[in-house]
C-alpha cells in the first residue's frame, strides 16, 4: 500500500460505539477492520482464537507479530484494529508511538456510556442487527460506580493524549454521535489515505438502547439530584479537541463589604445574580442594568486580575464563589433574540448573514428589520410560525456549530455552559453552581452560609422580546435543544421548559 500510514487503531471503550465505527469503515473497499485483536479473551472477536495462522500464544509472545501479518494481508488496502483500555497494553503503546499507525480516538458521552455499558451487562446483549431482538432493561444508576468509571475513562484517554503530545503526533477525533455524519466517515477515510467517498453510509448494527435517559434508568429522579450537585470534575464528558473556556478574572464581580465572589457564565441569569449581590451590599438600585452599573463602577467591583484576585481571597478567607446556569433553550433563545434576529449595532451582522445564506434560517430582510415592532413584522408577513422556523434553523445551526462542524466560531453566548465550568476552577474553585428556576434557594443558601439577613429582591427578570419563547415552543423545539445542549440538560438536571413553565 502506498501513504503515510501502514495500518490504523481505533481507540475507545466498550460501549463508545466502536462497533458502529468499525462497520461503517468496513464500507470503504480498501478498509478493513479486525475487531479487537489484542482482546485477553479473544482474537478480533468472540470465540476466535487465531488471527491468519497465529494463535494466543505467539500473540502473548510477539504482539507486533499480528500487526505485521496484518498489514501484509491488507494488500494495498489498509487496515486496522480496535483497542480499549483493558487490552494487551504493550501492543497500545506501540501503536501510539509508531508513526505509521493512523490514530482514531473515539468517545462518547461518559454518562451515556456507562448507563449503555451497565444494560448490556444486565441484558448480556452487546450487539444488535434486528430491532425485534432488543432486549430492553433498566439499570439502578450507582453514583459511586460512576464515578469510578468517569475516572477510569478520564485517566485513558489523559494517557493516550499525553503519548500523542509527547511523541509529535496528531489523530482524527470522533464522538459517537458523528459515525452517523457520512462527511465525517469520509474525512476519516481521507485521513486513512482512501480516495473513495461515499454518499451514505449503511447502518448495519441497531442502535440498543433508544430513548432517553429516564427510559433507562429505574431511580432517574435520584441520579439527576446526585449530578446536579456534583462538580465538573466528577461528570464532565472527554472533549478532547474542545478548548476549554477559561475563565475571565477581569469579568468576575464580587461584593465590596461581603466574602462574595461571582464567576459570570456569557448568556446566564446574570442580572438576577447581580441585583442580589448588590442588595446584600446595601448598595444603590441603578436605573439601567446592573451589569452596566458593575462595568460604570457604581455597584460592587470587578476588573480583577491574577494578583487582586487572590488578595481578595487571602483578605475573604470564608469566601464563597458562585456561578449561575440558565435553561439552555432559553439561553440560547436569548442568544438568537440579541445576536442573531436584530440588526441593530452591536449585534453579529455576519453571522447572521451566513445562516441566512448557507444554513437556511430563514430570517426578515435587513430593510424590514430597520425600526421593526412587533406590529410591523406582523405587517410584512413574518408570522409566528415562521418566527418558530427561524429558531429552529438556529438550533440546528448550534448543534453542528458545538460538535465543531462549521467554519462559525463557537461564540461564548451560546457555547456550553459545561465548557465554562471546566475552565473556571483552573482560576478559582467554584463554591456553588445557582440554576435558573431555582435561585432564590440558592441565594438563601449564600446567605446562611454567610450569616446575611434575607433581603428582598424583586420578581425574576424576565426578557422583553418582541415574539416570546411561550409563543413559539413546541415539542420540537425541546427536541432541537436538547440535541444541541444535551451536555447541559444532563449535567445540570434541566427538565423540558414546559415542564419548567408548568411549575
Amino acid at each position: 500500500m502506498s501513504g503515510r500510514f501502514k495500518y490504523f487503531a481505533i481507540f475507545g471503550s466498550m460501549r463508545s460505539g466502536s462497533n458502529l465505527l468499525e462497520q461503517s469503515l468496513s464500507q470503504y473497499s480498501g478498509v478493513t477492520c479486525h475487531g479487537e485483536l489484542f482482546n485477553p479473551s479473544f482474537i478480533g472477536y468472540p470465540k476466535s482464537k487465531d488471527f491468519l495462522g497465529l494463535d494466543l500464544v505467539e500473540r502473548e509472545k510477539s504482539p507486533e507479530s499480528l500487526i505485521k501479518a496484518m498489514i501484509k494481508d491488507a494488500g494495498d488496502g489498509i487496515a486496522g484494529f480496535r483497542v480499549f483500555h483493558d487490552h494487551d497494553q504493550r501492543t497500545a503503546h506501540m501503536a501510539l508511538k509508531d508513526p505509521k499507525c493512523a490514530k482514531i480516538i473515539l468517545q462518547r458521552d461518559v454518562l451515556q456510556s456507562f448507563i449503555s455499558l451497565e444494560i448490556a451487562r444486565k441484558t448480556d446483549q452487546w450487539l444488535l442487527h434486528d430491532a425485534p431482538d432488543r432486549r430492553g432493561g433498566k439499570i439502578v444508576f450507582d453514583a459511586q460506580e460512576f464515578k469510578e468509571y468517569r475516572a477510569e475513562q478520564e485517566s485513558y484517554f489523559q494517557d493516550v493524549r499525553n503519548i500523542l503530545q509527547k511523541s509529535g503526533q496528531t489523530a482524527f477525533w470522533v464522538h459517537y454521535p458523528e459515525q452517523r455524519d457520512v462527511s465525517v466517515m469520509n474525512g476519516i477515510a481521507q485521513f486513512l489515505g482512501q480516495d473513495e467517498v461515499l454518499k451514505a453510509v449503511k447502518e448495519t448494527i441497531r442502535r440498543q438502547n433508544p430513548g432517553s435517559l429516564r427510559d433507562k434508568v429505574e431511580n432517574y429522579d435520584e441520579m439527576q439530584a446526585t449530578l446536579s450537585h456534583w462538580n465538573e470534575d466528577d461528570i464532565q464528558p472527554q472533549a478532547s479537541f474542545d478548548p476549554l473556556r477559561r475563565a475571565n478574572i477581569p469579568k468576575m464581580v464580587s461584593c465590596i463589604s461581603q466574602p462574595i465572589l461571582f464567576v459570570p457564565i456569557p448568556g446566564g441569569p446574570n442580572e438576577e445574580v447581580l441585583r442580589w449581590m448588590n442588595t446584600i451590599d446595601e448598595g444603590v438600585t441603578p436605573s439601567g442594568r446592573y451589569s452596566d452599573a458593575v462595568m460604570d463602577r457604581k455597584i460592587l467591583h470587578t476588573g480583577h486580575n491574577q494578583r487582586t484576585l487572590f488578595e481578595w481571597m487571602v483578605a475573604n478567607p470564608d469566601h464563597t464563589i458562585l456561578t449561575a446556569v440558565r435553561h439552555p433553550l432559553t439561553r440560547a433563545y436569548s442568544a438568537f433574540m440579541s445576536k442573531i434576529f436584530p440588526t441593530a449595532p452591536g449585534t453579529y451582522a455576519v453571522i447572521r448573514e451566513q445562516l441566512v445564506n448557507y444554513f437556511g434560517v430563514a430570517l426578515p430582510d435587513l430593510d424590514v428589520m430597520e425600526g421593526a415592532t412587533r406590529k410591523s413584522l406582523e405587517n410584512d408577513g413574518y408570522s409566528i410560525g415562521q418566527h418558530r422556523a427561524a429558531f429552529h434553523g438556529f438550533l440546528r445551526f448550534l448543534k453542528d456549530n458545538l460538535s465543531g462542524q462549521t467554519s462559525i466560531r463557537k461564540d461564548g453566548l451560546w457555547d456550553s455552559q459545561m465548557s465554562f465550568l471546566t475552565g473556571f476552577n483552573s482560576a478559582v474553585p467554584i463554591s456553588i453552581i445557582v440554576k435558573e428556576g431555582l435561585m432564590d434557594a440558592g441565594f438563601r443558601y449564600v446567605e446562611s452560609v454567610q450569616d446575611l439577613p434575607t433581603p428582598t429582591i424583586g420578581a425574576p427578570i424576565k426578557p422583553d422580546h418582541i415574539f416570546t419563547l411561550d409563543e413559539i415552543y413546541t415539542r420540537q423545539t425541546e427536541n432541537l435543544a436538547r440535541k444541541a445542549y444535551s451536555v447541559d440538560y444532563g449535567r445540570f438536571g434541566f427538565t423540558d421548559y414546559q415542564a419548567a413553565l408548568e411549575d
